[in-house]
Parts: structure tokens; C-alpha cells; sequence
């Protein structure tokens, strides 16, 4: 299994327990980073494949992949 920084691991947590795609902005908020850095680890989360995303107007939504 691939290693996970602290602040991955926070993200992935919040998307586990909200049960539902989450835009980059509530992931920020839920995981308390700026919205730069949820977005930095939201993208190497999805290079490594553990994430999905789609686009929402002019949001993008993330969610675990199953």
C-alpha cells in the first residue's frame, strides 16, 4: 500500500465520514488547510490513484475511489 503523509491521511478522513463527493473548498475547511495545500495533496492523492474527481460548474469534486 502506498505511504500517506499526515495531511493525505486527514483528507482521505474526511471524505471516508462525509459519504458523499466533497468540493476542494469543504475539503479545506473540514480538514483545516488553506485551500492551496488541500488542493496540492488532493492532486497527488489522485496520481496515486485513491481519489476520483469530476467537475461542477466551476468546482471540482473529489471523492475515494472504491
Amino acid at each position: 500500500m502506498t505511504q500517506l503523509s499526515p495531511e493525505e491521511k486527514r483528507i482521505v478522513t474526511v471524505l471516508y465520514y462525509a459519504h458523499k463527493p466533497l468540493s476542494t473548498k469543504a475539503i479545506a475547511e473540514r480538514s483545516e488547510m488553506a485551500w492551496q495545500t488541500a488542493k496540492k495533496y488532493l492532486e497527488r492523492l489522485y496520481g496515486k490513484k485513491l481519489l476520483r474527481r469530476g467537475k461542477y460548474g466551476k468546482s471540482i469534486y473529489w471523492w475515494l475511489r472504491v
